[in-house]
């Protein structure tokens, strides 16, 4: 790469005079003591390119521009630091290192078109240089964010533990199980920093769900079977989608479907809290329908 461009394909000679196309990318990957780090390879598949080199890219920019953990901290108020100390993070490092994944998520979102056209230095250096000086503001308001989430999740975990009704037994359950894909280790940069208010709603929905259902457990017992048909029409669609080559389109879609699943839950167990956009059965099966 002499003029410092990662180029998007090479070409060597194979057996026979045949063409060997290979895909160059920066690819985040476990180091020798399993911490992430970032490597250059060259992909066989094309369609792997894009995505993994995006993450590759914000990896990369989270290594060279992330601030000790300390320096995060101790902008921490008492509040916050007494809620963030009950989260499902294993160690304080690690919460603060996927947050700040997170707000690099986000700044990258909000100052490129697409993290994947980062392929030479000075584009990538002035990336670099735009994501360093916003950083800690930014890990500071997905605190924030994150602190709500927490509070929300540790209100609705009182209320499923003060749940004694034998009628409501599955919709306890159902309740941990969504309340644990929701928050657990890694959750925040998985969801991301944008979607991090939406975990509120959807925590505050569930309870709002425990309150309802004790007044008409059957009805409760009715919508989240029509919710849990389209999960398993989902995990379905997840299966195929994993059984087939890698295609990273139809996996954001599946994700898409995911949260619209969420909303689905605001809209008939919490329909006064509101959902961003219109959502219905009709409308997921006809999101799965199209991958």
């Amino acid at each position: 790469m002499p003029d410092g461009r990662l180029p998007d394909v090479v070409e060597t000679p194979g057996p026979g005079g045949v063409v060997i196309r290979g895909y160059p990318a920066l690819v985040e990957e476990p180091g020798a003591r399993h911490e992430p780090t970032v490597a250059l390879r060259v992909l066989a598949d094309a369609r792997r390119q894009a995505a993994e080199h995006r993450r590759g890219v914000r990896r990369l920019l989270t290594v060279e521009v992330s601030l000790a953990t300390s320096r995060v901290t101790t902008r921490w108020s008492g509040t916050q630091a007494l809620t963030l100390a009950a989260s499902p993070y294993r160690t304080t490092e690690t919460l603060v290192a996927d947050v700040q994944l997170a707000a690099v998520d986000a700044l990258v979102a909000a100052l490129v078109s697409d993290a994947a056209t980062v392929r030479d230095e000075a584009a990538y250096r002035a990336l670099r240089d735009r994501v360093r000086p916003r950083l800690e503001d930014t890990v500071h308001r997905v605190i924030t964010d994150l602190v709500a989430v927490l509070g929300a999740a540790r209100e609705l975990d009182a209320a499923v533990r003060a749940g004694t009704s034998l009628a409501l037994l599955n919709t306890l359950q159902d309740v941990r199980e969504q309340m644990a894909a929701l928050v657990h280790d890694g959750f925040v940069s998985e969801a991301g920093a944008a979607r991090l208010p939406h975990l509120v709603r959807y925590l505050r929905a569930a309870r709002h769900r425990l309150a309802k259902a004790a007044d008409n457990p059957n009805r409760d017992a009715e919508l989240a079977w029509r919710v849990h048909d389209l999960e398993a029409l989902l995990d379905a669609a997840r299966e195929r989608v994993a059984s087939g080559p890698p295609d990273p389109a139809r996996t954001a879609a599946l994700d898409d479907v995911r949260w619209m699943l969420e909303e689905l839950r605001v809209s008939l167990f919490a329909q006064t809290l509101g959902t961003p956009a219109p959502v219905s059965e009709k409308r997921v099966r006809a999101a799965l329908a199209a991958i």
